[in-house]
């Protein structure tokens, strides 16, 4: 991960209208928001149309569009992207959901075996679901699932940003996963 302090620099930089410095702050990340995007389209099982490049740059248009906010730090920061690439994901997904591009119908390959495919589409738009849930009673656990989930930040990574040890962290994410669980489970009895 690039050294917080100056990614903080270059973002109050950037903040204050400097154009080199938004570039040389994506330069600085770059490698880092790769990692994130590789993991996050990883996770999709294949199902999406996207690849890991232009996950990065989608989201970051995303976070480059909005100059009316202030940004509090490289955490603050890192928690933009992470909800800019999980705005991505999931117009992607909704989009693939939609009747007009075959929602309704599974996909088949013809493969040497006969295994039912991954739902992670149906999974994905879930969890985000579940996650508004949650943010509703907990916006802490909730942004801690969108920097492990989405973000793609190790416990340790999101232990340093938030000044805890990484034992409070993980203590938290088993709190996140049994509501995401729970909750997740509740929609699928209900629907």
């Amino acid at each position: 991960m690039p050294n917080r302090p100056q990614v903080t620099e270059l973002l109050d930089a950037a903040g204050r209208g400097d154009a080199d410095a938004q570039q040389t702050l994506f330069a600085l990340v770059y490698d880092e928001l790769k990692r994130i995007a590789r993991g996050q389209v990883r996770r999709s099982g294949g199902k999406l149309s996207i690849n890991p490049t232009t996950l990065l740059h989608e989201a970051w248009i995303k976070f480059a569009r909005n100059d009316e906010r202030q940004l509090s730090g490289s955490a603050h920061f890192y928690n933009l992207l992470a909800q800019a690439m999980r705005q991505v994901l999931l117009d992607i997904a909704r989009k693939h959901a939609t009747e007009k591009h075959g929602g309704a119908y599974a996909r088949t390959e013809l493969t040497d075996s006969l295994e039912q495919a991954e739902r992670s589409i149906d999974e994905l738009l879930a969890v985000d679901a579940a996650l508004d849930k949650l943010r509703a009673c907990d916006a802490d656990l909730a942004q801690l699932v969108e920097w492990h989930f989405f973000g793609g930040l190790s416990f340790v990574e999101i232990a340093k940003a938030r000044d805890v040890n990484e034992r409070t962290v993980r203590r938290h994410w088993d709190m996140a996963r049994a509501f995401l669980g729970d909750s997740i489970r509740d929609a699928a009895v209900a629907g």
